[in-house]
């Protein structure tokens, strides 16, 4: 090997992790959980009523956690979940 690039590469090193620092780490409004209200029917059509669910992700796992909190009774299809 080249002493030229044994001699560049602690310095490409150096260079490069902050990025992979910075980059790797979530930042706290990531992190924090997100409240949502969410509303649905069973599959007789009847309404159920309001639940509210903290989500660390997104929408989707409102509306999962939201079904597990009705007990499997609410048909998935329409479960509206909303920001509050």
């Amino acid at each position: 090997m080249n002493v030229k690039y044994l001699a560049a590469l602690p310095a490409a090193v150096m260079a490069v992790a902050p990025v992979f620092a910075v980059a790797g780490t979530p930042s706290a409004a990531a992190a924090a959980p997100r409240t949502y209200v969410c509303t649905a029917e069973t599959w007789g059509g009847d309404p159920l009523p309001a639940v509210t669910v903290e989500a660390r992700k997104n929408l989707r796992q409102a509306k999962g956690l939201a079904q597990t909190e009705w007990r499997g009774i609410a048909k998935y299809a329409t479960i509206e979940c909303k920001p509050s």
